[in-house]
C-alpha cells in the first residue's frame, strides 16, 4: 500500500469543496421518509456561517465544544465549523447520563454545546442544568440559547478557508468510564486523522464510495471510519434515523462501505437464521454454491450487497459469524483500534485469517508483544495524551508505545489474535489464570445466545453468564437446555481443568446501557454483570444439581 503525503481534514474537505461543490457529500433524513442532500459546497457555506458565529459569542482558539445529539448532518456541520472556528470538539455519548456529562463539561472547561433532543437529556433540562455555564446552541429547530438555523440565517461566512496548526488540539474523545470516571483521549490534526486517511487507503474508499452512519459519532470509531473516512475519500454519507427506520435507511442508502461492532453482525445473522430455520441455515452452511447463491438475494434485501469492504472492530468478532458472512458473499474484515490510536491492526482482502485481528494496517505502524504479553503499537496516530491527567498518561504511553491494554499471541504468518483484556483476565480459587475472551468465542455458534460473560475470580470453577436471543427466549425450555448442554459439554472437553464451566446461567434481562450493563461501545460491564447475579453465582458454588440455571 502506497502512502501519500498526509493533509489534515480541513485542507482535504476544501480540495473536495472546490473539486466537486455539487456533489452530495450528506445526506439527512427528515421523517416520513423524506431526505435532504448536502452538497461540499452546501456544508463549506454553512460551517463557515456557523464558525463565524461561534466566533461572534466569544469563542476563543482552542476552547472546548461539545457535540451532544445524533448522528447527522447537522452534527458533522457542527463539527466542520468548530475546526474552522478555532475550537477543540468534545463529543458526548447520547446515552450518557447527567453525572457523566457534568463530569466531562467540567473537566473540559466545555464554553459551547452542540445538543439536540435525540440524547438522554433533553435541551430543557440542559438548560436548567447548563444553561449558565456554557452556551447551548440547538441542533433542533427550537431550544437553547441558539439554533443551528438561526445562526446560519444570522452570520456571515468566515472569509477564506482557515486551517489549524497539525499539532493544535482537534478533538477530546471522552471514554465509556467503566472504571471510574471518563478519560479524555486527547488527538491533534495528526493524530486520528492520520490514521482515518490509512484506513480509507486500506478499504480503498473513493468518490463513489457510500457510507451509512448509524453507531454513535462520540465513538472515535465511527468518527475515525466513517466521518473522517468519507473526508478523505470523498465519499457519500447517509444518516440513520432512528433504531426503527434502520433498516429503511440502510437499504435506502445501500452503502459500499459498512462497519458495525460485533454484537450487530452477530443479531442481523441471527435475524437471517430466525427468518430462514436452524436446520435450512445449517444445510446452506455445508453448500458453497447455494449459500453464495442465497446470500446474493438475502444482502440484497437487506441493502448490502453493494458492500466492498465490511469492517468490524471494538470487541472480538466469533469467527463463527466471519464464516456466516464470508460463506453468503460478503467477507468481514476484523480489524483493531481504541480511542487512544486507530493506528492499529487490520484484516484485508490479499491478507485475511479469521479470529485475528489482522496485521499493522500500515507500514509506518509498529507493533510488538511485550514481556507480560500485551500488545504495544506506535505510531503517528496515537493519541498525545489524556486531558489533564499526566499520571495516566505516563501509564499508557512508554516510550512512544501505546500500552493497549490487550493481551495477544502472533502466529507463524504474523497474524495476532486477542487472547484476553489485562484487566480482565482473573484467577480461579484454584490460583490458576483464566482468560475470559477465548472461552466465550467457542459459544460462537450458538444460534440461541444473544450475549454471554465468563466470570471466576476466586471461585471453584468458571460459570458462564448469557441472555437468549428473542426467538430463543419463545422456545420451549427442555429444548433450550438440551441445546446448552450439549454446548457445554463440547466445550469443556477442549479446555483445560482449572478453565472447565461448572454451570450456565441464563439471566432474565438483556445487558443494555440503559441497566449499566454495556458501556455506550455496547462493550459488556463484567463486573457490574457479575455484581447483578451474584445471588445466582453463590446457587452454583453451593453445588446445586443442574449445571443450567434460570434466573
Amino acid at each position: 500500500m502506497q502512502n501519500k503525503p498526509f493533509l489534515p481534514p480541513l485542507e482535504t474537505f476544501y480540495q473536495w469543496e472546490s473539486k466537486n461543490p455539487d456533489k452530495v457529500w450528506l445526506t439527512q433524513p427528515l421523517g416520513n421518509d423524506q431526505w435532504v442532500d448536502f452538497t461540499w459546497a452546501d456544508v463549506g457555506q454553512q460551517a463557515r456561517r456557523l464558525a463565524n458565529a461561534l466566533q461572534q459569542l466569544g469563542l476563543k482558539r482552542g476552547d472546548r465544544v461539545g457535540l451532544y445529539g445524533a448522528n447527522s448532518a447537522y452534527w458533522i456541520m457542527a463539527d466542520m465549523a468548530i475546526m474552522m472556528a478555532g475550537g477543540c470538539s468534545v463529543p458526548i455519548y447520547a446515552s450518557m447520563p447527567e453525572e457523566k456529562i457534568r463530569y466531562v463539561v467540567d473537566h473540559s472547561e466545555m464554553s459551547f454545546l452542540f445538543a439536540d433532543n435525540s440524547s438522554e437529556m433533553k435541551l430543557d433540562a440542559l438548560m436548567e442544568a447548563f444553561g449558565n455555564s456554557l452556551q447551548i446552541v440547538s441542533l433542533a429547530e427550537q431550544g437553547g440559547h441558539h439554533q443551528f438555523s438561526g445562526l446560519v440565517e444570522q452570520y456571515e461566512a468566515l472569509a477564506g478557508s482557515p486551517v489549524r496548526e497539525r499539532d493544535e488540539l482537534w478533538s477530546i474523545s471522552y471514554t465509556s468510564g467503566t472504571t471510574g470516571q471518563p478519560k479524555g483521549v486527547m488527538h491533534t490534526f495528526e493524530t486520528m486523522p492520520y490514521s482515518a486517511e490509512r484506513i480509507s487507503e486500506l478499504a480503498e474508499t473513493n468518490e463513489d464510495s457510500v457510507f451509512f452512519s448509524y453507531l454513535p459519532l462520540a465513538h472515535i470509531a465511527e468518527r475515525c471510519v466513517v466521518e473522517l473516512n468519507s473526508i478523505y475519500s470523498g465519499g457519500h454519507v447517509y444518516f440513520n434515523e432512528s433504531k426503527e427506520t434502520f433498516v429503511r435507511d440502510l437499504q435506502k442508502s445501500r452503502p459500499t462501505f459498512f462497519f458495525a461492532v460485533p454484537r450487530i453482525w452477530h443479531n442481523l445473522k441471527n435475524g437471517i437464521v430466525a427468518q430462514m430455520g436452524e436446520e435450512k441455515w445449517k444445510a446452506l452452511m455445508q453448500d458453497k454454491d447455494a449459500a453464495r447463491a442465497a446470500g446474493e438475494l438475502i444482502l440484497g434485501a437487506m441493502g448490502l450487497e453493494r458492500v466492498s469492504y465490511a469492517f468490524s472492530g471494538s470487541a472480538p468478532i466469533a469467527p463463527a459469524d466471519l464464516e456466516a458472512w464470508m460463506a453468503l458473499g460478503m467477507p468481514v474484515y476484523e480489524g483493531f483500534g481504541q480511542s487512544e490510536t486507530m493506528s492499529g491492526l487490520g484484516n484485508r482482502p490479499d491478507a485475511i485469517k479469521l479470529g485475528s485481528i489482522g496485521k499493522p494496517m500500515s507500514e509506518d505502524a509498529e507493533m510488538k508483544v511485550s514481556e507480560e504479553g500485551e500488545l504495544l503499537l506506535r505510531a503517528q496516530g496515537n493519541m498525545v495524551g489524556y486531558y489533564k491527567d499526566p499520571e495516566k498518561t505516563a501509564e499508557t504511553i512508554v516510550d512512544g508505545w501505546i500500552r493497549t491494554g490487550d493481551k495477544v499471541r502472533v502466529d507463524e504468518d504474523g497474524f495476532v489474535f486477542i487472547t484476553g483484556r489485562v484487566k480482565e483476565i482473573f484467577k480461579t480459587a484454584k490460583g490458576k489464570y483464566v482468560a475470559p475472551a477465548p472461552i466465550e468465542q467457542r459459544f460462537g455458534t450458538l444460534h440461541c445466545l444473544e450475549q454471554l460473560c465468563l466470570v471466576g475470580r476466586g471461585m471453584p470453577q468458571t460459570i458462564l453468564l448469557i441472555v437468549l436471543n428473542e426467538q430463543a427466549r419463545a422456545q420451549d425450555k427442555t429444548e433450550v437446555e438440551a441445546e446448552l448442554l450439549a454446548k457445554l459439554d463440547s466445550v469443556n472437553g477442549e479446555l483445560e481443568a482449572h478453565e472447565r464451566i461448572s454451570h450456565i446461567i441464563v439471566c432474565r434481562d438483556v445487558w443494555s446501557i440503559e441497566n449499566d450493563l454495556l458501556t455506550h461501545t455496547l462493550k459488556i460491564k463484567r463486573d457490574e454483570v457479575e455484581a447483578k447475579m451474584r445471588a445466582q453465582i453463590d446457587l452454583c458454588e453451593a453445588g446445586t444439581e443442574s449445571a443450567i440455571v434460570w434466573e
